[in-house]
């Protein structure tokens, strides 16, 4: 349980990556879903990739949290690409492999001539799954590096209303408590003789009786915090102060600057480039600009 607990809540040490200002991370996590939006070189999507991986090298991130991550992203590129793969349905497609045969009885028919596995949409899979991996990696790292304290003064210094910030940390800060319930509920379960593995009716049984006294305990821990918040005057008065005054270190503004500017030009680029391709709008002056666009992005 305190495994499974440990892999939501932050772990607070002393690195770059860890006193950086929190409304630093949350303008490189924006500017960095711009860039991976915007991106559709695999070659590129990479790097991004790896520089974001880099960060938990970085950070000296626990082996329970990078076996996670390993696990997340294992499952969401896989899974992206195996579907594409399947189920792409752009044009042109090369068929590399066939899974079931058009005039295969039965399962020919249902579906709708045949099961295959496209070239491109393996390029396609690869390209999607890295773009949600990368942004996946980034946010993970932000709220494993952020204390919670830190992440509600860093969304509110972002001008974002204390209220959807207050509620945007309680929702962070009671997932470890979820997860430490569920662990405790199948801990119950298997004294009572369920097997969570065992496949079937085993697995709907213990779903249902995971979900009902889970759900029961988050309907209580939330009405206890209603009245815990209402009893200190929440909305009493609009003006609030805090213990730890945020500041900008010279590290941060060179990693905004750094990764704001790259987000805009990127959008633009891709933005003139989309308006040559589709006829809208072209240049001689902007030659460069195309190719760019082209061979990188």
């Amino acid at each position: 349980m305190i495994g499974a607990r440990s892999i939501a809540e932050p772990t607070i040490k002393d690195t770059v990556i860890h006193r950086m200002d929190p409304r630093a991370k949350i303008l490189i996590l924006i500017s960095t879903v711009f860039v991976a939006v915007s991106l559709d070189n695999q070659k590129t999507m990479f790097l991004l990739f790896l520089i974001i991986l880099s960060g938990f090298v970085i950070a000296k991130m626990p082996a329970i949290k990078i076996k996670t991550l390993v696990i997340l992203l294992v499952l969401l590129i896989w899974g992206t690409i195996y579907s594409q793969a399947l189920f792409y349905s752009q044009l042109p497609r090369t068929v590399i492999f066939t899974i079931i045969r058009p005039d295969f009885p039965v399962l020919g028919w249902l579906t709708g001539g045949g099961l295959f596995v496209y070239e491109e949409g393996l390029h396609h899979g690869a390209v999607q799954g890295l773009r949600s991996a990368s942004i996946l990696s980034l946010g993970l790292l932000m709220c494993w590096t952020t204390d919670s304290r830190d992440m509600l003064n860093g969304l509110v210094g972002l001008k974002v209303p204390y209220s959807v910030a207050f509620m945007v940390i309680t929702a962070v800060r009671f997932l470890p408590i979820i997860i430490t319930e569920v662990a405790t509920v199948i801990t119950v379960q298997r004294l009572r003789g369920f097997n969570p593995k065992k496949f079937g009716s085993g697995i709907i049984k213990t779903l249902l009786n995971i979900l009902t006294p889970t759900l029961a305990n988050c309907v209580r821990r939330t009405g206890t915090l209603a009245v815990s918040i209402q009893s200190r005057a929440f909305r009493a008065n609009p003006d609030r102060t805090s213990l730890k005054k945020l500041e900008f270190s010279n590290i941060d503004k060179v990693m905004i600057t750094v990764f704001v500017f790259a987000a805009i030009s990127i959008v633009v680029i891709k933005l003139l480039y989309n308006m040559y391709t589709s006829g809208i709008y072209y240049t001689s002056s902007l030659r460069p600009v195309y190719a760019i666009a082209g061979g990188y992005l």
